[in-house]
Formats: C-alpha cells, sequence, structure tokens
C-alpha cells in the first residue's frame, strides 16, 4: 500500500523539532526533498505542512527542469532535487509567504547543496521582487562573483547588509553545507553569520563550524516585515522557470529555524548536530549496508541497520509504493531484512522519535552493469610533478579498477594520484551482469597555469554553453555558433575550433573575474572589421572595469575605477596577419597600478603596450563577443570600463563577428616570458609575406627623426603617410615620393614635433 503524508504522520515532524543538545533551538519549515521521482509532484514540509510547488516541472523527465531521487551528500540525508539551468530557464520551489518560511529576525536558514554550474547572481533563496533598499526580504545568491555564497537582506532601511563568503565553490560534485544566522539584537557582535563547509569526507568538529563561518559585525538593517516583498523561492529568482538567474545544481534539507526570541539563532554546536544529522540535529539511525550490492533480478540481498534502540517508528520504502514496518524486526538496536529487488532500487529507510527524524538510503543495482554517476579530477590543468584527486560515486560495484595502473579501488570513492603527463584515468565497475567505464583527463602543462580555461575544441562544448575546464566561469551564450571543426583552418596554431557570433547584442556572459593580479588570453581571428568599436571581452563593468574593443585599424583598452576611466590604450593593426589567430593578453598589476596588453600573430610581429592606471576589476559579470548581459538587455553600462559618464560609450559599440578559440584567466600577471611561453603551446611563427612591409624603426626624439626600413621592389615609388588618430580618413602624406633602388629602402624622416603619438605607414605610390 502506498503511503500518503497522512499515513506517514506517525513518524515525521508534526510540529517543533528540538535538538538534543539544546532545548530551545526551534525548526519551524522542514523541506526534506526525499521524494523519489515515482510520487506525485508534491513537495512536503514536514513541520506545518507548508508544502511546495514545483516550478518548471515536467512528469515528462525529458521536459522538467527538476529531477527528483537524486543522491544527496550522504546516505543519512535520503535524496536530493537537482534543478537545471538551461539560458534563462530552470526549476525551482514556491513555498509561499508564510511565517515559517519568512523570518523577520534571530533565524537561521540551512540547506546542502552541490553546484553544477556556477554564475552570477544565481538564486539559492529569494523573497525579494527587484532592486530597491525599500524592501522587505533577502536574497542568497552566487554573488558578483558566480562562485561563491552571498545574503543580501533589506528591511526597508533605504540601505541593505549583505556579506559574501570567502569560500570558492567547485563544480566538480563536490557538496557544501550552508547555514545563514540574522540577529538584530548582536549588532555588533556577528549579528550576521554565513558558514560554508565543503563536504570532502573529513571530519567536522565544532572548532570547523566556527572556523568556516564568517559575517559582518554591524548591520544596515533591522527586523524585516512579513511578508517580505515576494514569495519565497528556491533555486530561481521569479515565480517562473524562465529568468537568467536560475541555481543549477543539487539541494537537499531545505530547514528554517525561527521563534522571533533568539532561539532560532542556532549555536556552532547546534549547527554541528545539523550537519551531522540532518536539520533534526539528532542520530536516530547509525548505519544502514546491504551484502550484495547488485544481485539478479528477484534474487535476494540482505539490508541490515544500526539504529537508536529507543525509536518509535522505522519504515523501509523501495520509492514504488512499497512499506515497511522494520520495528518488529529490530532486535535493540539492529536489525535485518532479506529484499529481492527485480529492477534497479533505492530504498530509503525513515526513522522517528518524538519530533525528531533520520533518513537514510542505500542503492541496489538488479539485473544490470554498475552505475557510476560521478567521476571527476579536483583540476583539469596541473603542472607536472603536482598532485589532483580522482573522485567517484559508484552502485552495484563487484570489483572497481583505476586505470592507467590497474589499481584495485573498490570500497574507496577518492585517490590522490600524480602523473607525470597528460594521462586520461579510466574507471571501471564490474559485477555479473557488466561493466561500466567512465573518463578523466588530467592535462600537464607548461608555463603558466590558467585559473579559468576555456578551449572551443573541448568536450561537451555546445552553442549555449562553453564550459570552463579547471574553474566555475562557464560561458552562456546567446547566438553563439560552435564550429568544430573549423570553417576556415588555422595553418600556424594547433587551434581546430572556434565560437563565433553574429555580432550585435549577441555573445556569452559569466561570472566576474576579479583577480587583484591579473591576465586574460584571448585567441581570436578577426572577421570583416570596420570603424566601430566590436567587444571582444570584458569585465568588471562601467564602474570598475577592463575591455579589449577591435576596429579597422586598431585593438583599444579601457579600464576604470570608481566610474572614472583611467585607462584608454591602443595598438594598432596595421602590419599584423589577420587572417589567423592571434594572441591577445591584457594583464593588471594592481600592485604597481600598470595594464600591460600584448598582441602577437603567426608572423612573429609583437605589439606590446603599458599604461599607468588604477583599474579596479568590479563585480559585475563578464563578457565574450558583447559587455556583460548585453545578450540580455544590451545595456552598455555593463561594459568595463566605460563608466557612466555622459559621453564615453566607444564610437558604434556593438559586439565582435569574428572568432574567438581560447580564452585563458591568470591570477597572476604574465610577463614578456610567460605570454611567449603561452603563445608557444598553441602557434608557432612563419615567415611574413614577400611584399610591402616595414621591417625595422628608429625613432630620435630629441630631433624628432624617424628613421624606415621597408622591403621594396626595384624602380617602384613609395609614400610615406602619417596619422594621429588611425582613422580611414585622417591619413596625410609625409615624405616621398622615394625611388627604390633595391630589395631594402631606407629613408630618414622629420615628424611633426610635440606629438605623444602618431602612426606611420608606407603605401606605393600610385601615378
Amino acid at each position: 500500500m502506498k503511503l500518503t503524508r497522512n499515513h506517514l504522520t506517525s513518524f515525521l515532524f508534526l510540529g517543533a523539532t528540538f535538538f538534543h543538545c539544546s532545548l530551545s533551538a526551534k525548526l519551524v519549515a522542514w523541506y526534506p526533498l526525499d521524494e523519489p521521482p515515482s510520487t506525485d509532484p508534491v513537495v512536503t514540509e514536514n513541520i506545518a505542512g507548508n508544502d511546495a510547488t514545483l516550478i518548471g516541472y515536467d512528469a515528462d523527465p525529458a521536459f522538467s527542469y527538476v529531477a527528483r531521487g537524486a543522491s544527496s551528500a550522504r546516505p543519512n540525508l535520503g535524496l536530493a532535487y537537482d534543478f537545471v539551468r538551461e539560458a534563462a530557464a530552470g526549476g525551482g520551489l514556491n513555498l509561499g509567504n508564510a511565517a515559517a518560511v519568512q523570518p523577520t529576525d534571530q533565524f537561521t536558514i540551512s540547506f546542502f547543496f552541490q553546484p553544477q554550474f556556477l554564475n552570477a547572481f544565481d538564486r539559492f533563496f529569494e523573497t525579494l521582487v527587484g532592486n530597491s533598499n525599500d524592501l522587505h526580504g533577502m536574497r542568497i545568491d552566487m554573488a558578483g562573483t558566480g562562485s561563491q555564497v552571498r545574503v543580501l537582506v533589506r528591511s526597508a532601511s533605504g540601505a541593505n547588509s549583505q556579506f559574501t563568503h570567502p569560500t570558492t565553490l567547485k563544480t566538480d560534485g563536490t557538496w557544501y553545507f550552508f547555514a545563514f544566522r540574522y540577529d538584530t539584537t548582536r549588532d555588533g557582535t556577528d549579528p550576521f553569520q554565513l558558514t560554508v563547509i565543503e563536504m570532502s569526507g573529513d571530519p567536522i568538529d565544532e572548532a570547523a563550524i566556527t572556523a568556516a563561518t564568517s559575517g559582518i559585525a554591524t548591520l544596515n538593517t533591522g527586523i524585516m516585515n512579513s511578508p517580505h516583498a515576494g514569495n519565497s523561492l528556491v533555486a530561481v529568482e521569479l515565480e517562473t522557470a524562465g529568468n537568467a538567474n536560475n541555481f543549477d545544481g543539487l539541494i537537499d534539507e531545505f530547514a528554517f529555524f525561527d521563534n522571533s526570541d533568539g532561539n532560532g539563532v542556532l549555536s556552532d554546536s547546534q549547527l554541528l548536530d545539523v550537519y551531522r544529522f540532518g536539520p533534526s540535529g539528532v542520530e536516530l539511525i547509525s548505519a544502514l549496508s546491504t551484502d550484495r550490492n547488485s544481485v539478479s533480478p528477484s534474487n535476494p540481498a540482505t539490508l541490515s541497520w544500526t539504529v537508536d534502540s529507543s525509536l518509535e517508528s522505522l519504515v523501509l520504502d523501495d520509492g514504488n509504493g512499497n512499506t515497511t514496518d522494520l520495528l518488529p524486526l529490530t532486535n535493540g538496536a539492529t536489525g535485518s531484512l532479506s529484499v529481492a529487488p527485480t529492477e534497479t532500487t533505492t530504498y530509503t529507510l525513515r526513522g522517528a522519535k518524538g519530533e525528531a527524524a533520520n533518513v537514510w538510503t542505500i542503492k541496489i543495482v538488479s539485473g544490470a552493469a554498475p552505475e557510476i554517476s560521478l567521476f571527476n579530477s579536483s583540476s583539469a590543468l596541473i603542472e607536472a610533478g603536482s598532485p589532483v584527486d580522482l573522485t567517484w560515486s559508484v552502485a552495484g560495484a563487484e570489483s572497481l579498477t583505476l586505470n592507467p595502473g590497474d589499481i584495485d579501488v573498490l570500497g574507496q570513492t577518492t585517490i590522490s594520484v600524480t602523473p607525470d603527463q597528460t594521462t586520461t584515468y579510466t574507471l571501471t565497475a564490474t559485477n555479473g551482469f557488466g561493466s561500466t567505464s567512465a573518463e578523466v583527463e588530467v592535462t600537464l602543462l607548461s608555463g603558466p597555469i590558467p585559473v579559468h580555461r576555456h578551449v572551443a575544441s573541448s568536450i561537451g562544448n555546445t552553442e549555449i554553453l562553453w564550459a570552463d575546464l579547471i574553474g566555475n566561469r562557464s560561458w552562456t551564450l546567446t547566438g553563439g555558433v560552435l564550429a568544430n571543426p573549423l570553417a576556415t583552418p588555422s595553418p600556424q596554431t594547433n587551434i581546430s575550433a572556434s565560437y563565433t557570433t553574429g555580432g550585435g547584442s549577441n555573445g556569452a556572459s559569466a561570472g566576474a573575474f576579479q583577480y587583484p593580479q591579473f591576465s586574460a588570453e584571448i585567441w581570436f581571428r578577426p572577421g570583416e572589421l570596420t570603424a566601430n568599436h566590436e567587444v571582444l571581452y570584458e569585465t568588471g563593468g562601467g564602474q570598475n572595469g577592463l575591455s579589449a574593443l577591435i576596429t579597422d585599424t586598431h585593438l583599444r583598452v579601457l579600464g576604470s575605477e570608481g566610474d572614472v576611466r583611467n585607462l584608454d590604450l591602443t595598438l594598432p593593426l596595421a602590419g599584423l596577419n589577420l587572417d589567423d589567430f592571434l594572441q591577445l593578453v591584457l594583464t593588471n598589476d594592481a600592485d604597481n597600478d600598470s595594464v600591460t596588453v600584448s598582441l602577437r600573430d603567426t608572423y612573429g610581429n609583437v605589439f606590446t603596450s603599458s599604461e599607468s592606471a588604477a583599474v579596479t576589476l568590479g563585480g559585475n559579470g563578464a563578457g565574450l563577443f558583447t559587455w556583460a548581459s548585453g545578450a540580455v538587455a544590451a545595456a552598455e553600462i555593463n561594459l568595463g570600463g566605460r563608466t557612466e559618464a555622459a559621453g564615453t560609450s566607444p564610437e558604434g559599440l556593438t559586439g565582435f563577428a569574428g572568432e574567438i578559440a581560447i580564452l585563458n584567466i591568470y591570477d597572476q600577471v604574465l610577463d614578456e616570458g610567460a605570454i611567449q611561453s603561452a603563445f608557444d603551446r598553441v602557434a608557432s611563427v612563419t615567415s611574413g609575406p614577400s611584399g610591402l612591409m616595414i621591417t625595422d624603426v628608429l625613432f630620435d626624439d630629441s630631433n624628432d627623426e624617424l628613421t624606415l626600413t621597408w622591403n621594396s621592389i626595384s624602380g617602384q615609388s613609395y609614400l610615406v603617410e602619417f596619422s594621429t588618430s588611425l582613422k580611414s580618413d585622417e591619413w596625410f602624406e609625409l615624405a616621398g615620393p622615394f625611388s627604390a633602388t633595391s630589395e631594402q629602402t631606407t629613408q630618414t624622416l622629420n615628424i611633426p614635433p610635440n606629438r605623444p603619438e602618431f602612426f606611420v605607414r608606407v603605401v606605393r605610390d600610385q601615378p
């Protein structure tokens, strides 16, 4: 018989839950998110019956942005929900606006999460509507960096209180425990605290909870009004699936502690209990195991458990509507049961005592090869001699082998390896019904190691998602085209794929890159350039930011700090090979207030320029092919370095219509040698065409004299032209004609005095 929620009331929460370590902490709302895929679309709340509704859910998994029945961080946390984000769509929960899910003061909110994709301001929890400080409510998101947890609170005070936890999140299958504690009565002594614990499997004690907690000492806000500005939403920004800041990943055990008298503000000791045993904070089930991880259909396996001997309820659910009361089978603290699954089954064991509950899960594979649900490396790119951790999750394996090395890893979930070359690791799980394998590649790289790496030819990229191979800055694209292989081959590089867009406001966005010592390496090939400024790359936004723009005559780099543009640097394109990919490197040396731009082509040309500028990389997201959020709102104020002052928008600002193949972000300033090393990983140099080219330049500043040498044809006449702006209609004849007498011509020319910047070119004299 299938148990409905009413039938479950004998062993689930009905009212306040008390911790064994502190009888005053009050749990007022708890969403275990343990519903298996086969159940009705009801999201059960265990305390006061405030069930949630699903956002972006479809009974057909192919069309749903919410998947239930996912494995949680630990077996003793039951199951979890998997929320999927695609472009501006996604799934989530609407908890409504009951007081239990919209606390006003002296409360704690906790949950477990595993991010799959990170993006600036993606939502964990939202009760706000818009960005006015005259609202009441809160927001828990991924901050402007897109890789951390931030909490923002508003209480109609005209200001907000917010803090971003320093922990950098990973997308390699890592689970995290999070808690937010808010108490206006303690202003000046930890009134606003965030706790983030990376669940690595290491033992966690109260000291670890304390060490993982950070916050602010003084509030700009007070008690919030109830209800808040909007409904309480989990994993989405708005009450629909169609919005840009949806969460992508798994969430479990979403809980609210609050009785508005201080007892809802959990201590570090109480948070430790929530971390260990779930929101009830009490260990009722200490073990659930099976003697066989895989069986033939209808053949038996034995489940065994260890529980608190004074349990009042213990029920086993196979996820298919079949439940078994296990109390009669429990002798003291232990018991066992023979099960015979006809198909792969996840068993859920629920135990209750008074107003506390625990849930454990275990999967038995029936009549099938093992399942490998996770196989990741802690880093995809390392230096020679560096270790890397491989992590996996496997069900139904009777043997488990890691290669190379034929290493027996049965019973393990992680191993540390130190490859001496780029290596593809293969994990093979085997049982009586077959084998399942998964691979992960670890690349050894000489030279500087980026912290974010995007390569268009990497497996798994799509036309809406360009994955980060190392960190958590995958790009979301609008109007992008992935050419793999290249439509036009790259003769002098190993580049085999690229992204393009149609220009305009099409492009890609990601979280901000906020490293004080910063370098961005971009491999691009321009299309048909015009006088318009096309955006190659930017980060930070107008108030504080950096951007690289390109026209038909020059590359332009803008920077700003405090809403003031303090950098405007140009490099000429004349003489560069624009038919193949070029390496652009931007470095921002915050320690020395210096910005350097380097541009290299495959003919061996190197153009470099530096300026002193205190550019700050702000918290707004980054843009590729266009300014950040350009694909959404085309707001030019989001262009890094633009500033919001009147008249500072670059002429003809539009998206880049060429190709971008590689983007590397470094948390260091690359010097000339490191830039060359990065170039050599991708490209080789060939001699340029034998046609007209300036081959040597000597400038005598004291006498305003410029000596030029260029390739020439004997008998051909040449003119030297001069410009201060590189605009196509502002080139003027400086000297000539000069009649060549050999394959090289050298001339010394007088330059107009007091010119801080100018450009010259040699052209054939047309009779």
